[in-house]
């Protein structure tokens, strides 16, 4: 199987814990859900890669060719440090999105910085049904708020998925109107698409309404929340509990997309 074959990919973190499994069956999910590739992807500090890493690898991927076909199940083994695999994933390998399990969001969440494509934690729970049919996306006055909303429109056009916009409501004039007019940017997208959305009118302000949005999603059966990365976890983000990690570690049995709006992202291949 050739990796490097130009066909974009969901790669799924592997650490072999037993939160493993569930992990992979999110990665599976979306790799159905927008009709991608998937690769299985391990970081190993030894300078000889282990055999058992690699027939383990093989073993994992092995099982899946029923469910998503031969040719298109792959796995990766780097003893690179990992931002140097997140460019080589994104340049060479044609990644568009990464998926893990929450528990290693505080060896990754640090790393998002360098990647061109979105990272996707998942929860530990035993997953009945993935089907990521409700998607909350929290919209303020700031312009990641479309880039937000354009991997949304992803998930819902290829699963039927029904998307909540969560909208904040500022103090100052000036912002509202930018949140107005980034709502009706992302409206003019939507309205290119056939999936139900609805915009829910918050008393929240922008820096908090990630948080909102969390609250408003945590309704949803296993559904999806896509945020943006901050970059900074600062004391006051800490306090009020509006921190990326606060929102990964209360989401329940949520998956949260965090987003890089800071870099021009890898783009969805139809």
């Amino acid at each position: 199987m050739n990796l490097n074959n130009g066909e974009q990919k969901i790669f799924v973190w592997i650490d072999f814990t037993p939160e493993t499994e569930v992990t992979i069956l999110h990665g599976i999910q979306v790799a159905k859900i927008l009709e991608k590739e998937l690769c299985l992807m391990c970081q190993v500090e030894n300078e000889v890669i282990p055999v058992e890493v690699t027939t383990r690898l093989n073993g994992l991927a092995t099982s899946i060719h029923p469910i998503l076909g031969l040719d298109r199940v792959h796995h990766y083994i780097s003893r690179q440090p990992l931002s140097f695999i997140l460019i080589e994933l994104a340049e060479e390998l044609d990644a568009l999105l990464l998926v893990a399990h929450r528990q290693n969001s505080k060896e990754l969440l640090p790393q998002l910085a360098h990647s061109g494509f979105p990272f996707l934690f998942v929860s530990s729970r035993q997953v009945q049904a993935i089907n990521y049919k409700k998607i909350a996306v929290p919209i303020g006055y700031l312009k990641k708020g479309k880039d937000l909303a354009l991997w949304n429109s992803y998930f819902a056009r290829h699963n039927e998925a029904k998307v909540s916009l969560i909208l904040a409501n500022d103090l100052f004039e000036e912002d509202k109107r930018r949140v107005l007019s980034i709502l009706y940017s992302i409206e003019r997208l939507f309205k290119n698409f056939h999936f139900p959305y609805e915009t829910i009118i918050t008393h929240t302000p922008t820096w908090k309404i990630q948080r909102r949005a969390l609250e408003e999603a945590m309704g949803f059966q296993e559904g999806l929340l896509i945020i943006s990365f901050t970059y900074r976890s600062t004391v006051v983000k800490r306090f009020f509990r509006i921190n990326d990690r606060y929102l990964i570690d209360h989401a329940g049995s949520l998956s949260v997309m965090c987003i890089n709006s800071q870099r021009d992202l890898y783009t969805f291949c139809s």
